[in-house]
């Protein structure tokens, strides 16, 4: 039973870690904050996960579903997309346009995509190679994750919104473009498995994971910048969409590719974790305490990537050796498959 539910007990404890830790927003001097909000972080992503893989979606759509748990966690649970003084700091100033500040609408949004959901779910999944993507729980375990993930948006709305108080037509544009952004997820074409690849080869998974790390990067230091630096907010606004545009081409281009497998997926995951593990000592306050801490951080971060990256590259050494049952390499010792860091 324990080794059953194994991979969605990591996924539970690791998203908020992603989300909340590596990424700085909560500092070593509160991670008491830690289990207030891994119902709503770690129940979120596994049930996106398990919904997905249930239906035998891909990455798509669970990324696509990322969009939607954001809105709904930053909508309705913290209330970030609403409330003008959201944490004393005024984000919705910058670049608002009908009541929306859309620089940062788009960015944490596609933290939450990325970040806790889609590195999440990566991470967890080439930890448990073995496992594949078939579901981890039974269909009562699918509910109860959807029911913990709600109790735990409703308590991050009374404990931690500030006091500020959402309306009607907040409340509703919410769960609106949540439930039309899940229902765009479920109407995009699965890609065939038996389409014939590219013939190319598909780039060494250093190559996509260091691609992964430039552009999230990327990502990360032009909002860094332009909010201090006053920048016009479209430009920003810009730079993100040909951020985005120029990742969905390498990933469509270079997955269509042969050879192009597991390790690729987890060098795309590893790329962007590692950006977190860099911005998290930006983003979290500067003081001794709360450095060491985003260090530990940064630590066990590095270690689940090594971990990960070791089992996925055990599993592809096992999938590579020759079969016993082949009269031509019954003989023959199995192949050593080269390494790679991601």
């Amino acid at each position: 039973m324990t080794r059953r539910i194994a991979p969605a007990v990591a996924l539970v404890f690791l998203a908020p870690f992603v989300g909340e830790l590596l990424l700085g927003n909560t500092p070593l001097k509160l991670i008491f904050i830690y289990p207030l909000v891994l119902p709503m972080y770690g129940f979120g992503a596994l049930f996106i996960r398990e919904l997905s893989r249930r239906f035998g979606r891909g990455w798509p759509t669970i990324l696509i579903l990322g969009v939607s748990y954001g809105i709904i966690e930053e909508g309705l649970g913290d209330m970030s997309l609403f409330n003008p003084n959201f944490q004393g700091q005024h984000l919705l100033s910058y670049g608002n346009l009908f009541g929306i500040g859309w620089p940062w609408w788009f960015f944490v949004l596609t933290l939450h995509a990325v970040w806790s959901i889609g590195v999440s779910i990566a991470l967890v999944e080439a930890l448990f190679t073995s496992r594949g993507t078939q579901p981890w729980l039974g269909r009562q375990g699918l509910v109860v994750s959807g029911v913990v993930f709600v109790f735990g948006v409703v308590f991050v709305h009374f404990v931690g919104g500030q006091g500020y108080q959402l309306s009607a037509a907040q409340v509703a544009l919410s769960l609106l473009l949540g439930a039309v952004i899940a229902a765009v997820a479920f109407l995009i074409p699965v890609r065939p498995g038996t389409q014939s690849p590219d013939p190319r080869q598909a780039p060494r998974p250093r190559v996509v994971g260091g691609a992964a790390f430039v552009l999230t990067s990327a990502f990360m230091a032009a909002t860094r910048l332009a909010y201090p630096l006053k920048l016009p907010a479209a430009l920003l606004i810009v730079a993100y969409f040909v951020l985005y545009a120029l990742a969905a081409w390498a990933v469509w281009r270079w997955s269509r590719r042969t050879g192009w497998g597991a390790e690729h997926k987890f060098a795309l995951a590893a790329g962007a974790l590692l950006t977190y593990t860099w911005y998290g000592f930006v983003q979290a306050p500067h003081d001794a305490v709360d450095m060491i801490g985003q260090a530990i951080f940064a630590l066990l971060a590095i270690g689940v990537l090594i971990v990960a990256g070791r089992q996925v590259r055990t599993d592809k050494s096992s999938a590579d050796a020759p079969t016993s049952s082949s009269k031509s390499t019954d003989t023959l010792p199995a192949r050593s498959v080269e390494s790679r860091s991601p």
